[in-house]
């Protein structure tokens, strides 16, 4: 973990919002001389962001969008972080989307699997595989990040890019993109809303002795990591800003 996190602090979700959009259109455009592979987070702070890209002028028809993770639920069921992010910005856009695929009873690590070679053949690589180009997540009260969750076995996957994952605190499978994948994105942007995020976000950058959340691991690639977060989510950072 960097002994300084890259962290930008806005007043208010509102901006955070705003804020995220624009680095997120900037990033876009800054590389869109070829396509843009950008994977899609899920969560009430992401879809106030797509809210306002929204309404940018991003070269859509150069992006490759993705989902960093999934839950096992079909496409039409209201926790599909797909569908909400088809709705809340892609549908009325350029991009290409790759959406998880379902199917109904299907096997967990299989739709894996299949959704992992689609990411591989979408993506740039260099001579150690797959590179996203921008990654976006969040994290949990728990300190998870993507749905990488504490003491699941997807923590410790180092030969896939993408797996699934049961979360036992949920009973229920997840789709995730794994550390390997994350690490070698080009940009990761975190981006925190609320107080209710604010402790765990102090324990995640600002970490004692023997503490270990996911989200940490984020940081111990070679991926840059931009912390997005409102100054609420923040009120717990002390000497870490």
């Amino acid at each position: 973990m960097p002994s300084s996190p890259d962290i930008v602090v806005f007043q208010d979700a509102e901006s955070l919002a705003a804020g995220a959009a624009e680095r997120i259109a900037d990033f876009v455009r800054a590389n869109a001389g070829g396509t843009v592979t950008v994977g899609m987070a899920g969560g009430s702070t992401p879809a106030a962001t797509y809210a306002q890209l929204a309404r940018m002028d991003v070269p859509w028809d150069r992006v490759y969008a993705w989902v960093g993770d999934e839950r096992f639920v079909a496409p039409e069921h209201e926790d599909n972080n797909g569908s909400m992010v088809r709705t809340a910005l892609l549908d009325d856009t350029d991009a290409t989307f790759f959406p998880v695929p379902w199917i109904d009873g299907g096997d967990p690590h299989e739709i894996a699997a299949d959704y992992e070679a689609t990411l591989v053949e979408i993506m740039n690589h260099d001579q150690n595989g797959p590179r996203p180009d921008l990654l976006l997540a969040g994290i949990g009260p728990d300190g998870h990040t993507l749905s990488l969750f504490p003491e699941t076995e997807a923590l410790k996957v180092r030969d896939r890019w993408f797996t699934a994952n049961y979360v036992p605190q949920q009973d229920s499978w997840r789709m995730t993109a794994t550390y390997p994948l994350a690490w070698r994105a080009r940009q990761i942007f975190v981006l925190v809303s609320g107080s209710g995020k604010a402790s765990i976000l102090a324990k995640i950058l600002s970490p004692t002795a023997g503490e270990s959340l996911p989200a940490q691991a984020l940081m111990d690639g070679e991926a840059p990591v931009t912390w997005l977060v409102d100054a609420a989510a923040a009120a717990d950072l002390g000497d870490a800003i």
